[in-house]
């Protein structure tokens, strides 16, 4: 019986250390899922590291790294005097584990939206003229 449940231990451990990479414990975090939501939607994430920001969109995700680009547009110049290379393209491969915070846009407004939306908050919260 002993003999048993040894060899069943054993083959627990192994098929533990056997793991798939793709799906250890870091894949079920909060941030991986964001982060793989982010890479399927092609939305822009902002990055928190220790002594860095970084801004991009996910274009690779495995366990350990998320890769993102970040394409730069000149801006603030007339057409004449538009640097030779307006554009950059900027890759970068970031550690999961150095990640210390992301924020990504969970809703956008037009100009026209956002005050519609001023306005029915100021009629729900009432006339001006009450006191709270």
């Amino acid at each position: 019986m002993t003999e048993g449940m040894m060899k069943n231990t054993a083959r627990q451990e192994q098929s533990n250390s056997t793991r798939p990479v793709s799906s250890p414990s870091s894949t079920s975090s909060r941030l991986y899922h964001r982060l793989e939501e982010a890479l399927h939607a092609g939305s822009e994430v902002w990055f928190r590291m220790p002594g860095t920001r970084l801004v991009g969109i996910p274009i690779f995700l495995d366990a350990e790294y998320v890769e993102v680009v970040d394409v730069d547009v000149a801006e603030g110049f007339e057409d004449d005097e538009l640097p030779d290379e307006p554009y950059q393209r900027t890759v970068w491969l970031i550690r999961l584990e150095e990640i210390s915070a992301i924020s990504y846009a969970t809703d956008r407004w037009s100009k026209e939206r956002f005050e519609r939306l001023l306005e029915q908050s100021q009629k729900d919260d009432g006339p001006a003229t009450e006191p709270r």
